[in-house]
Order: structure tokens, then sequence, then C-alpha cells
């Protein structure tokens, strides 16, 4: 013979979470005002990029790679002119940055780092004689995770 089993539940209850993820906010590219190149930039040859990269999160993010965000703007230099219309129109410096360089940097939430990127920019063979002793400013984009 067999005994059923009886069972009671005092108490029941039911609920509901929502989960949500943020977006982060892009990287701060600054103007590295810390850091020295080695490798200066002249036609035909590469030089070296050193950039500032805030991380405005509260949460920590890998830069993966580093690229040319947008055309580069020349001062100090007579004949020698900006990429406004880049990437389809180049001026005359020849210089950019033709490679992405890979990363793989690991940047604490609300914190800095100064990166020095060896041989990252370019300056063409046919640059403009104007451009020597010129500034150039190269935009750069950097991918992150998280």
């Amino acid at each position: 013979m067999s005994t059923p089993a009886i069972a009671y539940f005092a108490s029941g209850g039911s609920g509901a979470d929502i989960a949500a993820t943020g977006t982060l906010k892009p990287m701060e590219i600054l103007p590295a005002t810390t850091g020295t190149s080695t490798a200066r930039l002249y036609p035909g040859k590469t030089g070296d990029l050193i950039v500032k990269v805030k991380n405005p999160n509260a949460i920590p993010v890998t830069l993966l790679r580093a690229s040319q965000g947008g055309g580069v703007s020349v001062t100090g230099a007579a004949g020698c002119t900006n990429d406004s219309g880049w990437p389809t129109t180049v001026g005359t410096s020849g210089v950019s940055m033709p490679e992405a360089v890979a990363l793989d940097i690991e940047l604490a939430g609300g914190s800095t780092k100064v990166l020095h990127l060896p041989g990252a920019a370019s300056m063409s063979l046919t640059s403009a004689a104007g451009c020597q002793g010129a500034t150039f400013d190269i935009p750069i984009t950097v991918e992150v995770k998280q």
C-alpha cells in the first residue's frame, strides 16, 4: 500500500528583474605633452607617433588598434597643404598613417595612457619641399573592446 504525499506551500512569490547594458563613451585622443619620438619623419621614411588616450568610462577597456581617422593638418610651413578632403583628396604633405597598429593594451576606467607608436607615420617621396620643418596633426581613431 502506498501513502500519498501531500505538500503545502505557505508562501509563494514572483518577481521580475531588468538587466541593461550601457554604451561605452568614445576614447579621448589628446595631444601627447609627454614622451619623445626617437624617429623623425623624412620623405620616403617613417616616423613615430606619440598620442595620449583617455578612457572616460568607469570600466576598463582594451585598446585593440589605432588607425588614421581623418585628414592630416599642416602648420608651420608655406607650400605644404592639408588633407581637407581626406581620403579622396590629399594635400601635398604626403604624410599619413598607412596601416593600423595593433595595440592589445588594457586601460583602466578613468585613466590616461601615453602611447608611443614606432614607425606609425609615413611621409611620401613626393612630399612638397615646403613641408620641411612643418608640424603634422594626424587624427587617430582607437578601436576598443570591453
